[in-house]
């Protein structure tokens, strides 16, 4: 039994539990779960936001007054996060999670100001690399996708804004350096999804990177102009054409490997590229942004209408019509009773009734004495 994180067993039952909810008592996964205790979705966003704000509390008890105590209040609470894991079994609940995060921040953020006294979060300096680790460490540290994608997001934005990137954005053009390194983050991620991983939590961050970091890396390349104004692409002639060809590429790769899988992280990349590509072919079509907008709803109402109905009978195991057996909870709470039910051991036989002798007699057979 681990101490500080469940084991990918036990995790797997967490999983299934929270699928679950209340068709099952928590009871019957306590044995299988080593005790680890977690919550629902809507009550984790509420303790993690709660676990910032007791740790804002603990600096303002400390005094708000240094550097030192910043990076003090940010170990404290860093061990009370433990301490909770630790001693109350707690995963994914939510309290431990936010004061992992503001502790790992406030401890890295004061140890930086020690260190150096101003910080320019514009540039792409070693003190804005230490916050942007210390979060990606926080959510490995407690196995969130959120946080895990919010810290290679940020890294993507840090690599776009260092000197040598700038250098290549002035000779082919502006932020495609970010763009091609969140791409090819997505690409890479898009890659080791092709594992099976034990943790249900390790499947859950690669998604995440999956499904969002095209958007992200896109939304810091391009260049929107107000809507009453003529669009202007962040890049023309070649650096508008390598982008579409990116997307293009990405795109194609997602959809494929979405359908391949069955798995919908890759199919919201892909929705995603498709989103980024309708804006960056904005600036090759002369129309109003009002028509624009008409013109894409249209189009993916459209497709979407046909796709319906083409998916109506199922094709290579995809369909759209809803399934009425083994679908969702049900079939989870099948898959867990035969689980349970798998290792109980047989029922002992009942007890005979009294005045009965097994075994026979001379005359009446079963039952029967025979000592007439």
């Amino acid at each position: 039994m681990s101490r500080w994180r469940p084991s990918p067993d036990e995790e797997r039952w967490l999983a299934v539990a929270s699928e679950l909810g209340a068709a099952v008592p928590p009871t019957a996964f306590a044995a299988r779960t080593g005790g680890w205790r977690s919550t629902g979705r809507l009550a984790r966003i509420a303790l993690f936001v709660l676990g910032f704000v007791a740790a804002l509390l603990v600096f303002g008890i400390l005094g708000f007054s240094s550097e030192t105590t910043l990076f003090t209040a940010g170990v404290i609470v860093a061990l009370v996060a433990e301490w909770l894991t630790v001693q109350k079994r707690l995963y994914a609940s939510g309290i431990e999670e936010g004061l992992c995060v503001a502790g790992f921040m406030m401890a890295a953020f004061g140890f930086t100001l020690m260190v150096v006294p101003e910080i320019d979060f514009t540039e792409a300096s070693v003190p804005v690399l230490v916050l942007i680790v210390a979060a990606g460490a926080a959510g490995l540290r407690r196995l969130n996708p959120f946080v895990t994608t919010g810290a290679v997001i940020a890294f993507v934005s840090w690599v776009g804004s260092t000197g040598p990137a700038r250098a290549l954005d002035q000779s082919i053009g502006a932020e495609v350096t970010a763009l091609v390194f969140g791409g090819a983050l997505a690409a890479l991620a898009l890659a080791l999804g092709a594992r099976e991983y034990r943790r249900p939590s390790h499947d859950r961050m690669l998604d995440w990177l999956v499904a969002t970091l095209p958007f992200a890396a896109y939304a810091q390349h391009v260049n929107l102009e107000p809507l009453d104004q003529t669009y202007a692409a962040s890049g023309t002639g070649t650096t508008q054409l390598a982008t579409i060809v990116l997307l293009v590429a990405l795109g194609a790769a997602m959809l494929t490997t979405g359908l391949r899988r069955r798995r919908h992280a890759p199919l919201w990349g892909f929705i995603g590229c498709v989103a980024c590509l309708a804006v960056e072919l904005r600036a090759s079509i002369p129309l109003a942004p009002e028509t624009w907008l008409i013109l894409c709803g249209l189009v993916a109402l459209i497709v979407g209408m046909a796709l319906d109905r083409y998916l109506r009978e199922p094709r290579n195991g995809l369909t759209s019509a809803s399934l009425t057996r083994r679908e969702g909870p049900l079939d989870l709470l099948q898959i867990a009773g035969s689980a349970l039910l798998a290792q109980r051991p047989a029922p002992e036989p009942q007890p005979s009734e009294p005045g009965f002798e097994g075994g026979g007699g001379k005359f009446g057979g079963g039952g029967a004495s025979g000592r007439y």
